[in-house]
């Protein structure tokens, strides 16, 4: 299983994790890693183990030879100058730099492949009903391209289904070609700064109230608990979910157009 980085605050820890979770518990590993840094493997096994520390010139290095993105390979240096830091101030000041990058990555909107901006004006028309969001998104399914199918499936009438297709039309989110309406944009995303953004959950909370009422249930997922948690583990559980919802974006991003689903995920302190 590959080992997630930010949730890491010692770089000795996150390697020595990587290593055990390599096939044969990293059997060669530490040998690989010290010919990508020219030094003997028994210097690398002290740095693991003991008191010394890799230079930063080694951390670069070792970015590289785990392939590392941008952003792991900044926070990997991070955390190795933290590790270096002589001083109780030095070492605050790279603890806040590392805090600082990773709610960075926890603000979704620096973190998503955001393609458009609507107006003020449009947004609080898209963002007035759920109809807008679903019926845009049901437009990159094939038999849901015209308006009689859309109004069949969601038990709205055709008029209604017309007034929101204008609508998309008319800002460049829809068009038609051949007869049928196509999507003009794959996603828009709706800032956590906005006005809007409440109204948008509530939309389509409600959406799932009504599947929680449904007969049947089918294969639907429902789930909600209260615990009782740790500052620290409340940080360390919201950035898991915050990388399961990368994880899910990276697969729907591939899966073919079959089906409209809706995802809600809350999770916050009462």
């Amino acid at each position: 299983m590959e080992k997630d980085i930010f949730t890491y605050r010692d770089y000795k820890s996150y390697l020595n994790t990587l290593i055990a979770a390599r096939p044969g518990r990293g059997r060669g590993m530490k040998s690989a890693m010290a010919e990508a840094l020219s030094c003997q493997t028994s210097y690398v096994s002290q740095v693991l183990n003991e008191n010394a520390h890799f230079s930063l010139e080694q951390a670069d290095r070792l970015n590289s030879y785990l392939g590392h993105s941008a952003e792991e390979s900044s926070f990997f240096l991070l955390l190795v100058q933290l590790a270096r830091a002589g001083t109780p101030s030095l070492r605050k000041h790279w603890e806040r730099e590392i805090e600082s990058l990773v709610a960075k990555r926890l603000v979704l909107r620096e973190r998503l492949d955001v393609r458009k901006t609507l107006s003020r004006e449009d947004q609080t028309t898209y963002y007035s009903s759920w109809l807008y969001s679903v019926i845009h998104m049901m437009l990159t399914i094939p038999q849901f391209r015209d308006k009689e199918a859309i109004a069949r499936h969601l038990a709205i009438s055709p008029g209604r289904v017309s007034d929101v297709l204008n609508f998309l039309v008319s800002i460049g989110l829809a068009k038609v070609s051949k007869g049928q309406y196509i999507a003009g944009e794959s996603q828009i995303f709706l800032g956590s700064d906005s006005p809007l953004i409440s109204k948008h959950h509530i939309n389509w909370r409600l959406q799932a109230i009504r599947s929680v009422e449904k007969d049947g249930g089918g294969d639907d997922l429902h789930y909600s608990s209260t615990w009782s948690i740790s500052e620290k583990d409340f940080n360390k559980v919201k950035s898991l979910l915050v990388k399961s919802l990368d994880d899910a974006r990276q697969t729907l991003k591939h899966s073919k157009e079959e089906e409209i689903i809706c995802l809600n995920l809350d999770f916050f302190r009462i």
